[in-house]
């Protein structure tokens, strides 16, 4: 009898509701129960010391509250071998992340947790000590992300509020897992893997820290991989408010 009670009690809410017009609102889902911190690996084919930091960041990769992210920077490949990953604007991406941290010089590799904390990038522990101050902090804004994909063409709807004025949205595309083999430079004769590697990189802004579109990207190749947003301080080079992650498959 308590149950059908609560039944009937249930419908006569919902009709009440339509009755006046009114929806249950639909909650944003970037704060989610589960916290997440976005690992960015700054790295190059070229560089000797990058392959331990490329595994390091698979296996965080493989965690369910890491978002990780590739970058394969151009200063390499003008020594031996040139990153078919690599682009200019994941190069001024870490120098933005240089200027803002007050370092001396690029260096491969290198990570950085949540806009927040940078290390070479097969330090395990301060990978781990990183990650762990992200996942206790308070996500800065709500960020909410779906995706339709057609082909090579993404359509990544992405909803933002409670930002600063400062904030910026980035939007990537990320192949989830390449692979090469050098035959020169300091990496030949090797066989390279890499995980969650940007191809793409769209800088949005915010209006009085708010986003509601759709942010239109093209996946070079017809691999898996997902589209990743997240919301920056700084410019885009300070502290991560929130970021979300779609995995989309292979067209």
């Amino acid at each position: 009898m308590r149950a059908l009670r609560l039944i009937l009690l249930s419908l006569a809410l919902a009709r009440a509701a339509a009755a006046a017009g009114t929806t249950a609102p639909t909650p944003m889902n970037a704060i989610a129960a589960r916290p997440t911190a976005l690992v960015e690996l700054f790295t190059s084919e070229g560089c000797s010391s990058c392959p331990p930091a490329d595994a390091l960041l698979a296996q965080l990769a493989a965690r369910g509250d890491v978002i990780a992210l590739s970058f394969h920077v151009t200063y390499w490949d003008q020594l031996g071998w040139r990153d078919p990953w690599s682009a200019e604007t994941f190069t001024r991406r870490q120098s933005a992340y240089t200027h803002a941290f007050g370092l001396a010089s690029l260096y491969t590799p290198q990570m950085v947790v949540d806009g927040h904390k940078p290390f070479v990038g097969s330090n395990r522990t301060a990978a781990a000590d990183a990650i762990r101050d992200a996942l206790a902090r308070v996500p800065g804004a709500r960020l909410s992300l779906s995706t339709r994909a057609t082909g090579a063409s993404i359509a990544a709807t992405v909803h933002v509020q409670g930002a600063p004025e400062d904030a910026v949205l980035f939007v990537a595309w990320a192949d989830a897992e390449r692979s090469s083999a050098p035959n020169s430079g300091e990496n030949g004769g090797a066989h390279l893997k890499h995980v969650d590697v940007v191809r793409v990189l769209e800088h949005v802004a915010l209006r009085g820290g708010r986003y509601d579109d759709v942010v239109h990207l093209t996946r070079p190749e017809a691999v898996a991989g997902s589209v990743v947003a997240w919301v920056q301080r700084g410019g885009g080079s300070g502290d991560v408010l929130g970021a979300q992650r779609v995995q989309v498959p292979a067209r």
